[in-house]
């Protein structure tokens, strides 16, 4: 399974405009057969638009007691968008690496981990979700959209497609990335860009596979952020 993370317009997102034969190109819409007649997928930019101007509408109705700022951005096809290959190794060293920073007293891993089932931070954390006591770092981490506007936590919410989602915001993902480059490495921005040069291997260190994940969700998110566009965890 492929994990990316994609920034850009939901127009584009949904389009499927943006995929190759990695993040296996050609796949249905999510949308679904939207004219019974002919079963044509809602793929077409100005029909989609349509589509995501109601959902925006509906979804500001909806969490305005959360939000600072309405949801805002370019919609269409002209703004840019950018691609990060994250993977599963690099997305679970990341989380790890969260779970980890949050539970100090636990013994971090050494080596490669293949997964995070059963792990005993990831557990620590997941219980921290079920609480009052919720953690800021990885709650923000552990959403599926981030939009660009400020807003505590992740919230819970359907995206345009109808499919329940955890949407957090750019900014706090960006403070928690901070966050977590400041108590783990204490990196230099020129520093995390070398680190997804690498080609990421099971005979790797924990620590190699961690920095590998952070620095895409460290350039994607500066790239949002910048663009003023949404991120998207696609997989």
């Amino acid at each position: 399974m492929n994990v990316d993370l994609y920034v850009g317009t939901l127009t584009r997102y949904y389009t499927g405009d943006w995929q190759n034969a990695r993040t296996r190109a050609g796949e249905r819409s999510p949308f679904g057969p939207q004219r019974k007649t002919t079963g044509v997928d809602v793929t077409d930019p100005v029909e989609l638009q349509g589509i995501l101007a109601e959902w925006l509408e509906n979804a500001n109705t909806k969490l305005k007691d959360h939000l600072k700022e309405p949801l805002s951005w370019q919609e269409g096809m002209l703004p840019p968008y950018n691609v990060g290959d994250i993977g599963i190794p690099g997305y679970g060293g990341v989380v790890l690496l969260a779970a980890y920073t949050n539970n100090a007293h636990l013994q971090r891993p050494v080596t490669f981990m293949k997964t995070w089932n059963n792990d005993p931070a990831v557990e620590a954390m997941m219980k921290t979700e079920k609480s009052d006591r919720k953690d800021p770092v990885w709650e923000i981490l552990n959403c599926t959209i981030w939009f660009p506007a400020r807003f505590a936590f992740g919230i819970g919410m359907k995206d345009p497609a109808g499919a329940p989602i955890k949407a957090g915001s750019i900014d706090l993902l960006w403070n928690a990335l901070e966050y977590l480059n400041e108590t783990n490495w204490g990196a230099k921005p020129e520093d995390i860009a070398t680190w997804r040069t690498r080609k990421l291997s099971e005979t790797d260190t924990f620590d190699t596979q961690a920095q590998y994940g952070f620095s895409v969700f460290y350039e994607m998110c500066h790239i949002a952020r910048q663009d003023h566009l949404p991120m998207k965890l696609h997989y």
